[in-house]
């Protein structure tokens, strides 16, 4: 049977950027957000995986689409992940700051991103073509 992972998390835009983070696993730039969790909804996950990443308070505006990928993008191992999204407001956005074990916290500009200048994750790449992250 092949392993399936549900994650979610939040689109963070402000000024025409995105809120993005980096850990040690991954060499490109991802949204906040991680595994769900027993008992636990998506709406749920995306908040409190926002919080223990980036100590951001969301407020999910809405649902996006979601991307099911059959490989992960990192080990190319075969597998099932479901990658759920949410369009969020941050209400202490001066707070947001690097939780350990992330690396790095920063805004890019979605123009930029539009044109490859960033190494991102394939669901950036995803909501960026269905005109979600604009």
């Amino acid at each position: 049977m092949t392993e399936e992972i549900i994650v979610s998390g939040p689109i963070i835009i402000d000024n025409g950027k995105l809120l993005v983070d980096k850990d040690e696993k991954d060499d490109f730039y991802k949204i906040p957000g991680g595994r769900l969790k027993e008992n636990e909804t998506l709406e749920e996950n995306c908040i409190r995986e926002a919080w223990e990443e980036v100590n951001a308070h969301v407020r999910i505006i809405k649902k996006l689409s979601t991307l099911i990928l059959d490989r992960n993008p990192t080990t190319n191992e075969k597998m099932r992940i479901e990658l759920h999204h949410y369009l969020c407001e941050v209400e202490n956005i001066s707070e947001v700051e690097a939780v350990h074990p992330i690396k790095e916290v920063k805004w890019l500009e979605i123009s930029k991103i539009k044109r490859g200048k960033y190494n991102v994750a394939p669901n950036i790449k995803f909501l960026v073509e269905k005109g979600e992250i604009k």
